[in-house]
C-alpha cells in the first residue's frame, strides 16, 4: 500500500505541475521568458518528500508534456525549460542534502536563480550570441529573485498542508 500512495502522490504532483505550466503559459509577461514558476513548487516538494529521482521524474514530464501540449516540442522554449528544469532541481536537491539552515522559500529562490541563470546561459551561447550574458543577467536574476520568493512562499504554504497526510501513508 505504501508504494501505491507514493505512485499516486507522484501522479497528482505531475499532473498539477504540467497543468499549471500550461495555465502559466497563457499570461502575458513582462520579459520573454520570464514566468513564477508555480509548475515548480511541486518539484520542490517532490525533493523534500520524495528524493531527486522522483523531482527529476515531474520536472522532466513537466517540461516534456507541457511542451507537447503547447505545441512547442523541441523548441528553442522547450530546451530552455527542460534545462533550466534539471539544473535547478540539481541544485535545490545539493543545497537540501547539505543541512544548511536554508528554508524552503530561500531554496526556492536559489533554484529559481540557477534556472533563469542557465536559461540565460543557453540563450546567449546558441540563440542570441550577439548579446552578452552580463548585459541581461542582471534584470532577469532580480526578477527571478521575485518569483523565486513567491514560489518559495506558496510551496511553503502546500508543504504545511500536505506534510502530514504524506507522512501518514507513508507510515
Amino acid at each position: 500500500m505504501q508504494s501505491l500512495n507514493r505512485i499516486g502522490y507522484i501522479t497528482v504532483f505531475s499532473a498539477a505541475s504540467i497543468s499549471i505550466f500550461v495555465i502559466e503559459s497563457f499570461f502575458p509577461t513582462p520579459l520573454p521568458g520570464i514566468r513564477i514558476g508555480f509548475a515548480n513548487i511541486f518539484i520542490l516538494l517532490a525533493l523534500i518528500f520524495f528524493g531527486l529521482k522522483e523531482s527529476l521524474l515531474i520536472g522532466i514530464l513537466k517540461s516534456l508534456i507541457g511542451s507537447l501540449v503547447l505545441a512547442k516540442l523541441f523548441s528553442p522554449t522547450f530546451l530552455f525549460s527542460m534545462s533550466g528544469t534539471l539544473i535547478s532541481t540539481l541544485a535545490m536537491w545539493t543545497i537540501l542534502k547539505s543541512k544548511l539552515p536554508i528554508s524552503l522559500i530561500g531554496i526556492s529562490i536559489i533554484g529559481a536563480e540557477v534556472h533563469i541563470i542557465t536559461q540565460l546561459l543557453i540563450a546567449t551561447s546558441f540563440f542570441l550570441p550577439q548579446v552578452s550574458f552580463f548585459y541581461l543577467s542582471p534584470i532577469y536574476i532580480l526578477v527571478s529573485l521575485i518569483t523565486g520568493s513567491i514560489t518559495g512562499i506558496f510551496s511553503f504554504q502546500v508543504y504545511t498542508k500536505l506534510k502530514r497526510r504524506i507522512k501518514i501513508c507513508a507510515n
